[in-house]
C-alpha cells in the first residue's frame, strides 16, 4: 500500500506528505527529488537542457519506480497526470489524494522567485539559488561533470519558504496557515496589474487543463486553502485504512542518547572488531538522528544528539475529504512487481566543499546510494553524518547489478579525490548490496584503504551482505570476481526500512535467513519456520532479533576464517548454482531468487549423492515455497521476465566461481541441519542433468 499526493504547483503536495509520512511512520518520497537524485541536476536544469518531453519521459520512469514501493507517502508533480501512462498507473492505485487551491492561493505561496524556478511558469527557465551547494553529475565513462545546477536540498525544505520549490514538487505550503472551517474565497485574479494577477492567469490556465486529468486520477480530493499542512494530513489520514502506521513504528520516538546501547553482536574476523546494530528507527522513516551517537562512538566524535520536537497540529479542524465522482468503478492495481521500465538515469552527486581558509578540515563521508535510497533517507543520514562532524560527499550509483563495476567505482574514486578526501576518511553505503560491494570495493582500494560502514536498507543486505567484509566488483564472464576483504567499522541494520521494499525484492533476503538456519541447526531452522507470519507482515520490533541472529551465524562461520581460505566456503550453500545462473541471464535475476532456486537444486544434489534425507529436501521447499520463493531455475527467471538461459550457459558459468580449485566445481552441501561438506568430487553428469530439469521447471527428479 502507498499513498500518492497529486496536484497544480504549490498546493502543499511536499508539505503535506512529509507531515503525512511522519503521522503514519511511512518514507516519504518525492518524485522530483528522485528525478534530481538519479540524474544530479534539478528539475529545472533538465527542462533547459531536454525540455519539457525530456523531463516527462525521466517523470514516467520514476513514477514506475515509486509505485513499486510499499508503505511509503508520494507526492508526484504537478504535470504528472499529463501522460496516459502515469495517469493509468495512478488510476489503479486506491489512495490517490487531489490536493485543491484556487490560482490566486497557489499565486500567493509561488509569488517572487518561486515562480522563476518553475519551468512551465517562467518566461525563460533558470537555476534556482543554491540550497546545499553546487551539485555536478559524473557519469562511469568519463568522469566529466554535466554542469553545475542548483540543489533544492531536501524535499520540501522549509515549509513556509518559496525558496525551496522545485519545478513542480517542493511545493511551499505556509506551514503556520491558519486552520479554518472551510477554505477562504478567492478569485482566479488577484488586484489588476499585479505580478500575483499576471500569476494567477497563469496558473488558472494550467489548472483548466490539468483539472479533468487529476479527477481522472484521484479516489479522494482534498482543499487546502485556508488549512494547515498538519491538518490537511490529518484529515487524509482519518480516510486510509483502519491501520495506516508501519508496524512497530512509534508514534513518537524519545530524544537519542549521547551513549549509545550495546551493539546486538561484534564481529571479530582476524584482527578486525567491529559492531552490529539492528535496531529500528536509526536510518528510516522519522530521521537519522538515532544514528549519530552510532556513529560518533566508533567514529570518535562527539554529539549532543538532538533533535526537533514533533510539530503538532495547527487546528483542532480538518479540511473536509471528498470523494471523487467514478473513482470508486476504478480497478485497483493488480500485482506487486517492480516495472521493468523504470531503471533510471544515474550519476554521482556532488556536494558542497568545505568554506575555504578554514584551519582545519574535517574528514570527508563519502555517502553512497542508489537514487531511491538517496531521496528516501539520504538527506535523514547526511545530515547525522554532518552532526558527528564529517565533511559530507554524496554519490548516487544505478540501482542494479551495472552498479558494481570498475566504470563505477573509478567514478567514486573521482568523487573522493574532489572532495580532497584522505586517509582519514570513511564511506557510507547506504542501500543494499549492490552498493555496500561497490562501496567497500573503493574503500578497500583508494588509497590502499580506508574505513568503511554499512547502512543497508534491504533485507538481504542486512542478514548477510553486509557483514563479513567480502567487497567486489563484476567481470563480464564472472560475478564478483575482483574483489577484497576489508571489513566494515560498524554496521548500522533499520529494519523498518523494509516496510518500503517491493515484496518480489524483499523476500529475496527471506532466501539468506532460510540458508543461514540451514547452517545453523535445527533450532534455527524450527524457529524460522514458525516465524513465517512475522516475516511476511514486516513488523520492524518483531523482524529485529530474526535479523540479529541470522546475521550472528555469519559472524561466527567469518570468525573461524575471515578471507574464506577454507570453512567460510560453506556460506555458499545455493550460491555455486545461484550465482551461475545470474551470470548467465546476464545479472537480470535478483540474487535472492536465484539463491532460494540454488538451494532447491543443491539439496536434490545432496539427496541424490545420499548425503541427505530426502524429507530435508521436501522440508526446505515447503518452507520456500510459504515464503513465497521460486523453487527452480526456470520460476526465479519467469518471476522477473527474463527466459531462462540456455543449460550449456548455465554449466560453463560454474567453471569460473570462485569456489573452484584446480578448475573442479566445489559446492557447499547439506547432510542436515547445521552439517555442511565441502565437496569438489560431485560427478558432472548429475550437476548438469539437474540444472537442466530446472531450467526446464522441474522441482525435482
Amino acid at each position: 500500500m502507498r499513498v500518492v499526493l497529486v496536484g497544480m504547483m504549490g498546493a502543499g503536495k511536499t508539505t503535506v506528505g512529509r507531515a503525512l509520512a511522519a503521522r503514519m511512520g511511512w518514507a516519504f518520497l518525492d518524485l522530483d527529488d528522485l528525478i534530481e537524485q538519479e540524474t544530479g541536476e534539478t528539475v529545472a536544469a533538465l527542462f533547459a537542457r531536454e525540455g519539457e518531453p525530456g523531463f516527462r519521459a525521466r517523470e514516467e520512469r520514476a513514477l514506475a519506480t515509486a509505485l513499486s514501493l510499499e508503505r511509503v507517502v508520494i507526492a508526484a508533480g504537478g504535470g504528472v497526470v499529463l501522460s496516459p501512462r502515469n495517469r493509468d498507473r495512478l488510476a489503479r492505485e486506491p489512495w490517490v489524494f487531489w490536493l485543491e487551491a484556487p490560482p490566486e492561493e497557489l499565486a500567493r505561496r509561488l509569488r517572487g522567485a518561486g515562480a522563476a524556478r518553475r519551468p512551465l511558469l517562467a518566461a525563460a527557465p533558470r537555476e534556482g539559488g543554491a540550497v546545499r551547494g553546487e551539485r555536478g553529475a559524473v557519469g562511469p565513462a568519463d568522469g566529466a561533470a554535466r554542469g553545475e545546477s542548483a540543489d533544492a536540498g531536501p524535499a520540501g525544505g522549509d515549509a513556509g519558504s518559496a525558496g525551496a520549490a522545485r519545478a513542480e514538487g517542493g511545493d511551499p505550503m505556509p506551514a503556520g496557515a491558519a486552520a479554518s472551517p472551510a477554505p477562504a474565497a478567492s478569485s482566479p485574479r488577484g488586484p489588476r496589474g499585479s505580478p500575483t494577477d499576471d500569476l494567477a492567469a497563469r496558473l488558472a490556465a494550467l489548472l483548466g487543463q490539468r483539472a479533468p486529468l487529476y479527477a481522472a486520477v484521484a479516489r479522494h480530493r482534498v482543499p487546502t486553502a485556508g488549512w494547515a499542512p498538519e491538518a490537511v494530513a490529518c484529515a487524509i489520514h482519518r480516510r486510509l485504512p483502519a491501520v495506516p502506521r508501519s508496524p512497530g513504528a512509534p508514534r513518537h520516538r524519545p530524544t537519542p542518547s549521547v551513549t549509545p546501547a550495546a551493539p546486538d553482536l561484534v564481529v571479530e574476523a582476524g584482527a578486525a572488531r567491529y559492531p552490529v546494530w539492528v535496531r529500528p528507527g536509526t536510518v528510516g522513516p522519522g530521521g537519522a538522528a538515532d544514528l549519530v551517537p552510532l556513529v560518533a562512538a566508533v567514529a570518535g566524535t562527539g554529539s549532543d544528539g538532538s533533535r526537533d520536537a514533533s510539530p503538532g497540529l495547527a487546528g483542532s479542524s480538518d479540511p473536509p475529504v471528498a470523494a471523487v465522482p467514478g473513482a470508486a468503478a476504478r480497478p485497483g492495481r493488480a500485482g506487486s512487481r517492480p516495472p521493468q521500465d523504470a531503471a533510471p538515469l544515474v550519476a554521482c552527486r556532488a556536494d558542497p566543499e568545505p568554506r575555504p581558509g578554514s584551519a582545519e578540515r574535517p574528514p570527508v563521508a563519502l555517502l553512497v546510494s542508489d537514487p531511491v535510497v538517496a531521496s528516501l533517507y539520504g538527506h535523514g543520514v547526511a545530515a547525522a553524518l554532518e552532526a558527528v562532524g564529517f565533511r559530507v560527499a554524496r554519490a548516487v550509483v544505478p540501482a542494479g547489478e551495472e552498479a558494481k563495476s570498475l566504470a563505477w567505482a573509478s567514478a567514486l574514486y573521482d568523487r573522493l579525490v574532489e572532495a580532497g578526501a584522505g586517509r582519514d576518511a570513511w564511506v557510507f553505503a547506504l542501500g543494499g548490496g549492490v552498493v555496500g560491494d561497490l562501496a567497500g570495493f573503493v574503500a578497500a582500494t583508494y588509497m590502499r584503504g580506508i574505513a568503511f560502514a554499512q547502512l543497508p536498507t534491504t533485507l538481504l543486505a542486512q542478514v548477510d551482505a553486509s557483514a563479513g567484509g567480502k567487497v567486489a566488483v563484476n567481470h563480464p564472464r564472472a560475478k564478483n570476481l575482483i574483489g577484497a576483504f576489508h571489513q566494515p567499522r560498524l554496521v548500522v541494520a533499520d529494519p523498518a526500512t523494509l516496510a518500503t521494499q517491493p515484496w518480489p525484492a524483499y523476500r529475496g533476503g527471506l532466501a539468506e535467513m532460510v540458508k543461514h538456519a540451514l547452517l545453523d541447526g535445527d533450532p534455527h531452522l524450527a524457529a524460522l519456520e514458525a516465524a513465517v507470519p512475522q516475516l511476511l507482515d514486516r513488523d520492524p520490533q518483531q523482524l529485529a532479533p530474526l535479523i540479529a541472529r541470522s546475521v550472528a551465524v555469519k559472524a561466527r562461520v567469518v570468525a573461524r576464517d575471515p578471507e574464506e581460505r577454507g570453512p567460510r566456503a560453506v556460506l555458499n550453500l545455493g550460491h555455486t548454482v545461484a550465482h551461475a545462473l545470474e551470470a548467465a541471464a546476464g545479472y537480470r535475476v535478483p540474487h535472492g531468487d536465484a539463491v532460494a532456486a540454488g538451494l532447491a537444486v543443491e539439496l536434490e544434489l545432496a539427496s541424490r549423492l545420499g548425503m541427505a534425507p530426502p524429507a530435508l529436501a521436501d522440508r526446505v521447499r515447503s518452507l520456500l515455497g510459504r515464503l513465497d520463493l521460486p523453487l527452480t531455475l526456470a520460476e526465479a527467471c519467469r518471476a522477473w521476465e527474463v527466459p531462462p538461459p540456455d543449460p550449456e550457459a548455465v554449466l560453463a558459468r560454474l567453471r569460473y566461481d570462485k569456489k573452484n580449485r584446480r578448475g573442479r566445481v566445489r559446492f557447499a552441501l547439506l547432510a542436515g541441519p547445521g552439517e555442511v561438506t565441502l565437496r569438489d568430487d560431485v560427478p558432472a553428469a548429475l550437476v548438469e542433468e539437474l540444472v537442466r530439469r530446472s531450467l526446464a521447471g522441474a522441482s525435482r527428479v
